[in-house]
């Protein structure tokens, strides 16, 4: 080990210690059935441990709170909440969420440890359209005398509640359970994008087996993390030493419940470096990324041409929406229109991937060639809008393109 690597792993390991020190509620480890979802998001910020300059070294489950993730200077204990129907209030992240995190709070407290923790709640799917609950997840220290009354009554100190409300992050707009997995298969392949789909989905499997051994703790079979990991890969986890090494029993506790960068690197491919850095930035912090990004990121696509794309399909948003309201057959039509972009987009797609073979620009940015070629035939797009529900406006066609790719319905690559 380098000693700049020394400089780094050593604080983590101090500070996981710490973290394998403070008293935790073990039922999460005995109900991992209702938590798929949440291994899925393990999946998602385990990734983040592959980024040397300021990611974590180790995911811990069900450790204090569902994920815990353990830099060399910080700690991010997260909250994991997936919600059945309607948006969040403010008033219910109080009674499913707030309420656990503040007994991690108070357990961080006692171990001393609070002032380089954050606390976050992560929430499946939209908040409510409320100017307090807005306002709150924004700037939680914004919390009405309500808000922090329920957090009082929840057992946190009246004096702690302005150090916990500081300290608190709400990561709104995640992923739904039905759409969880096409979210982290996109973010798998923009960080891979020489994979083929096969690769990507073998990757994922593996890392969600790994990250549900890891939350059920072995589930009784002591070892069963590193079982698995030892079993597709003879080396893995060696980055995570002995007891002795880190402090006794304490970590040895936890260690079925640690996932590691080390873990990680050997389970995955090498990463090819472009952008990579940002996107992990992104994970880390709940990216709410459309799939058309991710599918625009994969083919190769760069940030100009997707915020291009991503304006049309804004602008084709509302024009959509007023059709949708006003006409009683826009579905149909909208859907007609869908047959006609595809059938061109595919194309298209077919005949980049055909020059593919003598331009090497194209193999590697398809997307990019993609756009290029449907923007050079602006007749062409318009022509698709017969009826037309976008005044035949090209810009508003490739939007909609945009809008299905969203759906899963175009990949921005040759098929």
């Amino acid at each position: 080990m380098t000693e700049t690597k020394r400089q780094q792993v050593e604080p983590a390991f101090e500070l996981l210690t710490k973290v394998a020190e403070v008293e935790s509620d073990p039922t999460g480890l005995d109900t991992f059935a209702r938590y798929v979802w949440q291994a899925k998001q393990v999946v998602r910020q385990w990734l983040t441990c592959l980024s040397e300059q300021d990611g974590p070294l180790f995911a811990v489950c069900e450790q204090v709170e569902d994920l815990a993730l353990v830099y060399p200077d910080k700690v991010r204990f997260c909250q994991l909440k997936t919600r059945d129907k309607g948006s969040w209030s403010v008033a219910a992240m109080c009674d499913r969420g707030l309420d656990a995190l503040v007994r991690s709070y108070k357990a961080a407290r006692k171990a001393r440890i609070h002032e380089v923790c954050k606390f976050e709640l992560w929430v499946e799917g939209a908040i409510a359209d409320k100017a307090d609950t807005i306002g709150f997840v924004e700037d939680p220290r914004s919390a009405e005398k309500d808000i922090r009354a329920k957090l009082i009554a929840s057992g946190l100190i009246r004096s702690w509640v302005d150090d916990f409300l500081q300290r608190l992050v709400v990561r709104s707009d995640q992923p739904t359970r039905a759409h969880i997995d096409a979210k982290a298969m996109w973010e798998l392949w923009a960080l891979w994008p020489a994979l083929s789909r096969p690769e990507v989905e073998h990757l994922y499997e593996r890392l969600l087996i790994a990250a549900t051994a890891a939350q059920t703790g072995g589930s009784g079979q002591p070892g069963l993390i590193q079982a698995h990991l030892a079993a597709a890969l003879p080396h893995v986890g060696r980055d995570l030493p002995g007891p002795d090494e880190l402090g006794g029993a304490a970590i040895d506790a936890i260690r079925d419940q640690v996932l590691s960068r080390g873990m990680l690197t050997a389970l995955t491919p090498p990463l090819p470096g472009e952008s990579v850095a940002q996107l992990l930035a992104r994970i880390s912090a709940g990216s709410t990324a459309s799939l058309m990004e991710l599918k625009m990121m994969t083919a190769g696509a760069g940030r100009q041409l997707i915020e291009r794309v991503q304006e049309m399909r804004a602008d084709m948003e509302v024009r959509r929406q007023l059709l949708l309201a006003s006409r009683d057959n826009a579905e149909s039509d909208l859907e007609r229109l869908a047959t006609r972009v595809l059938s061109m987009a595919e194309a298209t797609a077919t005949r980049v991937g055909l020059s593919a073979v003598s331009n090497p620009a194209a193999a590697g940015r398809p997307a990019e060639a993609i756009a290029a070629d449907l923007l050079a035939r602006p007749a062409d797009l318009a022509q698709c809008d017969r009826h037309p529900l976008f005044d035949r406006d090209e810009y508003l066609v490739l939007g909609y393109l945009g809008h299905l790719s969203d759906l899963c319905r175009f990949s921005w690559r040759p098929s």
